[in-house]
């Protein structure tokens, strides 16, 4: 049975098992072939399916951002107290760590 160049266009790209974790891809890709919804409507459930799929995967980073950032901030407030040659210690070792700990990251990589 050959398909028209229309139904060709309109199939999705990758045939995925209906499971939970792909649920909200099919989703996205249900309302982006609905053409009979007004555009704008589309686009904007397809910006919210696509935006609930980021924070999905980018939570777990902004919350590893945000405690580093905590903990470096309140060491240097801590450290601020007792005065300006241990603020700069700290600082300077806050940024040590830190760029350690991200070189151990990138390599793990490579």
């Amino acid at each position: 049975m050959a398909l028209s160049d229309e139904e060709i266009v309109l199939q999705p790209l990758l045939k995925l098992p209906k499971t939970k974790s792909n649920h909200s891809s099919i989703e996205l890709e249900s309302v982006l072939s609905d053409t009979e919804m007004p555009y704008f409507k589309r686009l904007r459930r397809a910006t919210w399916i696509e935006s609930k799929l980021l924070c999905r995967l980018a939570a777990p980073a902004v919350v590893v951002y945000m405690i580093n950032y905590l903990m470096s901030m309140s060491t240097q407030i801590f450290s601020g107290q007792l005065g300006n040659l241990e603020l700069a210690a700290a600082s300077l070792g806050n940024t040590g760590i830190q760029l350690f700990a991200y070189g151990l990251m990138v390599n793990s990589y490579q």
